[in-house]
């Protein structure tokens, strides 16, 4: 699998476009979004949408690629950098679309991207980091490792084919 580097933007900014105003949403729950966009997919179709690889951290999966993506997003004027100071006195990165997301998505990606959205975007970066953390593949590997996307067939049943929290 070669990773999308374009299908990957266009999956980033999509879901900044559809959810990035909200405040929780910052660069980890971005992080998140992707990984369940991607894995979700892939436990359903056997490949994932954007080939992206997922290292494991302290916080849960993050894309090796996040970074260069963001950043060209930028320079194109698609998306806007933002911070917001939180409570705790720490910052969160946010980004914000400039402009529609050119979409060229499949049907049935855009629904398990589309899926993950509404299921977790209203988490903050604690709490999704935590809920990724208990996924499957991510507990199966260790710190610094890839994610390795063949490990969704482990996911308990519970969870399999689909992602539900319920946060008090």
């Amino acid at each position: 699998m070669d990773f999308d580097k374009d299908k990957f933007k266009m999956t980033l900014h999509y879901i900044i476009n559809k959810c990035g105003f909200r405040n929780t949403v910052g660069r980890t729950v971005l992080h998140k979004l992707l990984y369940f966009s991607d894995f979700n997919y892939f436990e359903k179709y056997s490949q994932s949408i954007t080939n992206e690889t997922y290292t494991k951290k302290e916080r849960g999966p993050v894309p090796i690629h996040f970074e260069e993506a963001i950043a060209e997003l930028i320079d194109e004027n698609k998306v806007r950098p933002g911070k917001r100071r939180l409570p705790c006195g720490k910052v969160m990165n946010r980004y914000f679309s400039l402009k529609e997301p050119e979409t060229n998505l499949k049907e049935e990606e855009l629904a398990v991207i589309n899926q993950v959205i509404k299921d977790l975007s209203h988490l903050n970066g604690k709490q999704i980091g935590e809920y990724s953390l208990s996924d499957g593949p991510v507990k199966q590997t260790e710190d610094n490792e890839i994610v390795e996307y063949e490990l969704v067939l482990s996911r308990d049943s519970n969870k399999k084919s689909k992602v539900f929290v319920k946060i008090s």
